[in-house]
């Protein structure tokens, strides 16, 4: 490599250019260099081996729109081949092609296609030439255009092979699910990925940032270069800039070190997630040649053996849930409208870490998460090689069959280098997982795999511990393998009972709890008998009653009681969480409901692991943790109150609250105050009598918060509540719409299940419509849903058009609906 340093220097360009045409240029700079190519695709399903060719007639495939996720259309039918772990939807391969033309702005400079998610195994080509492959479907990838691009009309062709089932243990979908960008930057210019910034020595009085920037030369010729870095405050204002010479030579990379004190760093952190921004420009003979735009933030992580996780010089207790990719009713193809509104909930849930399980993100989750305040562990791989050790003769062949094992000995180091060199700037996370629950952890040869991994992290990131989800624990700290990790992950109910033993027997380990607890719900469903799997092992939970107050319900729903988990509830979960100081905190299983994993088979699609189900509609325990992670005065009463023909019938009537006491009434009666001391949840066994349940919470004697169910009567109407009247017509905006069925007084009734109807009109498209049902197995994307538990959600889609949509939802006997939302450039 030859990289010819030639100094520090302050350069002025107000002699070379006037300040308006400078930033002409770099404005027009920085839009090329991420080009939306997400239109003007078409796609079928089949082997199409003839589609790589440039004149191949697509004319009559059906043109989508990127994302794309066709797994999601269903059928949905018992013997796909995906089975239970893929939530029985329709897999295979499927061809996508796009024709465009050749822009002038792009003659001669690089041209780059960035795909940020195909699912899977993916093929390439540009005008008939094979670009390459790539098994991962969470990774993203980049290929170059240069060389093979035409004057005139170009085509690109992918072919997405997800065939081979199971290849998973959950829904992953098929098809290009993630944006598709195009990249186009002068021959010498900042590589992909080719800043980072890293804050050290942070405190409230200053910080020391470091930069380094890779620039590549694909020019013909050594170029000389000037490289200035910019960084802005959070409010825009510009605090320092510097710039350096280098001497590049061609098909070269050169590596600049810069290094900035920040004077009173406005912090990055869960409250106040302030970011700045470094600008990169290239200048070459008085000319601007690129520039590059880098969000960072300043922030200060740590992990103490005794007290666990530091933020900024504060003890913080890691409040998480483990998320999969897919959005529910969406499926893998996720809007950023519905990711949003996720992450908005869990934000008010109390949540302020998630876990990418088990792989890598879309780009577009770190940068809200960034926004927003969120922690993030930032989950590589969720298989290496070994299957478990049980399997004696698949020792060697993962977890499914067709899992990442088959090409994790050639692809692993490419795919993590991948995603650390795209990720690592990003001040959300806080730590690498590179791998969950890995059967390898409990051979010989575990280790011996972890070692080049951790390395391979380190080689690219040495600012954030390394850690891993361990099963079996006692099996991982056999062989060493948990000891390895700077921070050792705890995952499974039946993890939490080793921390103490453990903690004993490696005072100097740090302890994070990965995914815990197992624990099931489904909204609006309650048992009073306990079911818990494997009880002896961690804590059980005893029956609520002597004899099922609610017989007749479904094995496969879960009881929202928190007495449905496996070996610990949430609430022992928690409390063990919290008493112990080393614990650094806990990723409960799951934040929301997710696609496949359907443990208990057909006719099922998904099991009960959320906090929040598949729609975004809370469960109960989303109020037991807002109630334990949130200051905000909160009251809430489970079960609901509509119970015809259990008249007398004792039901046990529970509260979460973060009061000091709750007292309960029913009909205006007070049936006794309670004290909130460690019981986490408050209980009453009341006859049932119809009307009206209402919880007071009260702190120092003053009311902080009050709730109240009523009994409701037989449906009679639909409500209909949109989170926005108005979104772009830019094709990607979305509204979700939220259904409830009331009674005549406008009574919640939550045990409806009316099949509502909706009629769309206008510039906006069904996306998605669900109802949280496990069992529901109709496609969700028709235009009517049965209400389960009297609630369903359709999410809309505007068109690149403005204009007044309409959505009325209709259903027999009931009084329908209207809600209208405009679409608009403004």
């Amino acid at each position: 490599m030859k990289i010819i340093l030639i100094g520090l220097q302050i350069i002025f360009f107000a002699m070379e250019t006037s300040a308006w045409s400078h930033a002409a240029v770099q404005d027009e700079i920085l839009s090329l260099r991420k080009v939306n190519f997400n239109s003007g695709w078409r796609f079928q399903r089949g082997e199409h081996p003839e589609a790589s060719d440039v004149l191949f007639d697509d004319s009559q495939w059906e043109a989508v729109r990127i994302p794309h996720d066709w797994s999601i259309e269903g059928p949905i039918e018992e013997n796909n081949p995906s089975g239970s772990q893929g939530g029985y939807y329709p897999c295979g391969i499927g061809y996508y092609r796009k024709t465009f033309a050749f822009d002038p702005a792009w003659k001669d400079r690089l041209v780059q296609i960035k795909f940020d998610g195909v699912m899977s195994n993916s093929e390439v080509w540009i005008n008939g030439r094979l670009l390459g492959k790539r098994p991962n479907g969470y990774v993203g990838f980049t290929y170059d255009l240069t060389l093979h691009l035409q004057d005139g009309e170009n085509v690109i062709s992918v072919r997405a092979d997800n065939a081979a089932q199971p290849s998973s243990r959950w829904y992953t979908g098929c098809g290009i699910y993630r944006n598709v960008w195009l990249n186009v930057c002068n021959k010498v210019s900042v590589a992909q990925h080719g800043t980072y910034v890293i804050a050290n020595n942070v405190t409230a009085d200053s910080a020391a940032v470091q930069i380094e920037t890779s620039i590549r030369n694909s020019a013909a010729k050594t170029t000389q270069v000037v490289i200035v870095s910019e960084v802005y405050d959070p409010n825009g204002k510009k605090i320092a800039e510097q710039s350096q010479s280098a001497s590049i030579a061609t098909d070269k990379v050169a590596t600049v070190r810069q290094n900035f004190d920040v004077p009173k760093p406005d912090l990055w952190s869960i409250e106040s997630p302030h970011q700045y921004l470094l600008l990169t420009k290239l200048m070459s003979e008085n000319q601007m040649i690129d520039a590059y735009e880098t969000p960072f933030g300043i922030r200060d992580i740590r992990f103490e053996v005794e007290t666990g996780f530091w933020l900024n010089g504060k003890n913080i207790k890691v409040k998480g849930v483990n998320n999969h990719h897919d959005g529910g009713p969406v499926g893998a193809a996720v809007p950023d409208d519905v990711l949003h509104r996720r992450l908005v909930l869990l934000k008010e849930m109390g949540c302020n870490a998630i876990r990418t399980a088990h792989n890598p993100a879309a780009p577009e989750f770190y940068d809200m998460c960034d926004r927003m305040g969120f922690l993030v562990m930032d989950e590589i791989f969720d298989e290496w090689i070994a299957s478990w050790p049980w399997v004696k003769k698949l020792k060697d062949e993962g977890k499914v069959k067709y899992g990442y094992h088959r090409y994790f000995e050639k692809w692993w180091k490419q795919d993590l280098e991948d995603v650390i060199l795209r990720d690592r700037n990003h001040p959300s996370i806080f730590l690498w997982s590179v791998g969950n629950e890995i059967p390898d952890q409990c051979y010989p040869e575990g280790p011996k795999r972890l070692l080049p991994i951790m390395a391979a992290v380190r080689a690219l990131d040495t600012t954030r511990p390394i850690t891993c989800g361990c099963c079996f624990i006692h099996l991982a700290n056999a062989t060493g393998f948990a000891s390895m990790l700077d921070m050792t992950g705890y995952n499974g109910g039946g993890g939490s009972i080793f921390y103490e033993k453990d903690k004993a027997t490696y005072p100097n380990r740090k302890f994070i709890a990965t995914e815990v607890p197992h624990s099931f719900q489904t909204r609006g469903v309650y048992k009073t008998k306990t079911e818990m799997r494997a009880p002896q092992e961690g804590i059980p939970v005893a029956d609520l009653t002597e004899s099922e107050v609610f017989p007749n319900v479904s094995h496969f729903y879960s009881s929202s009681y928190d007495n449905s988990s496996v070996r610990i509830s949430a609430r022992d979960s928690w409390r063990r969480t919290a008493s112990l100081p080393y614990v650094a905190g806990e990723f409960r299983w799951t934040g929301f409901d997710y696609l496949g994993e359907a443990i208990r088979g057909w006719p099922s699609r998904f099991w009960n692991f959320g906090i929040i189900d598949l729609c975004g509609f809370p469960k109960d325990h989303y109020y037991f943790y807002q109630s334990q992670w949130t200051e905000t005065p909160i009251v809430h009463i489970l079960p609901h109150w509509t119970w015809p023909g259990k008249d007398g019938k004792v039901i046990p009537v529970w509260t979460y609250s973060n009061a000091e006491e709750v007292e309960l009434f029913l009909n205006d009666k007070s049936l006794g105050a309670k004290l909130n001391e460690d019981e986490m949840n408050l209980s009453w066994d009341v006859p049932y009598a119809p009307g009206t349940l209402k919880a007071v919470a009260r702190t120092d004697g003053t009311v902080i918060a009050e709730s109240i169910v009523k009994t409701a009567s037989k449906p009679a109407r639909i409500q209909m509540i949109a989170d926005k009247k108005t979104v772009a017509a830019d094709g990607v905006s979305c509204v979700h719409l939220e259904c409830n069925v009331l009674d005549q007084e406008g009574n919640f009734v939550p045990n409806a299940n009316n099949l509502i109807t909706f009629k769309i009109s206008g510039p906006a498209d069904n996306i998605g419509v669900d109802n949280g049902d496990p069992l529901d197995m109709v496609s969700t994307k028709i235009n009517q849903r049965r209400a389960f538990n009297g609630k369903c959600l359709l999410i809309l889609q505007s068109r690149k058009q403005e204009g007044l949509a309409t959505v009325e939802a209709i259903s027999n006997g009931l009084a329908s609906e209207k809600v209208e939302i405009t679409t608009t450039n403004q």
